[in-house]
């Protein structure tokens, strides 16, 4: 009986301790991560650019075509979305660009790993 008892005093001491040392382990910063991570600021287009940053980030209806740049996961991803489709909806992304001619654009390239716009592919004029 002895025996037993001392198994379950040492048992429960070890429960113990070991909690008590978890719970004194605290990491002072839970996202040691994401500290270094840059936020994406939006870049303005190059001059004379049928391109226009979009301020306020919101679409309103029949007013032609916008671009988002979001990050999903760990990639920088771009959309192209037309306005009489999607409109009245303010996205989560403070970066969105109209285009300013009534002809579809195309989607400019990004960095995936940045976000930033490295060909803005103008067209000027109709296609």
């Amino acid at each position: 009986m002895k025996k037993l008892l001392s198994i379950i005093i040492g048992a429960i001491g070890l429960t113990a301790t070991s909690t008590t040392t978890l719970i004194s382990c605290k990491k002072e910063n839970d996202n040691e991560n994401d500290k270094n991570t840059p936020t994406k600021k939006s870049q303005q287009p190059p001059k004379d650019s049928n391109w226009k940053l979009i301020e306020n980030n919101y679409m309103w209806r029949n007013t032609g075509w916008y671009i988002v740049i979001h990050k999903d996961s760990n990639l920088w991803k771009i959309e192209k979305i037309n306005s009489s489709e999607k409109y009245g909806t303010r996205f989560f992304s403070d970066i969105v660009y109209k285009w300013e001619l009534n002809n579809e654009p195309q989607i400019p390239t990004i960095n995936q790993n940045t976000g930033e716009i490295i060909d803005w592919k103008e067209q000027k004029g109709t296609e």
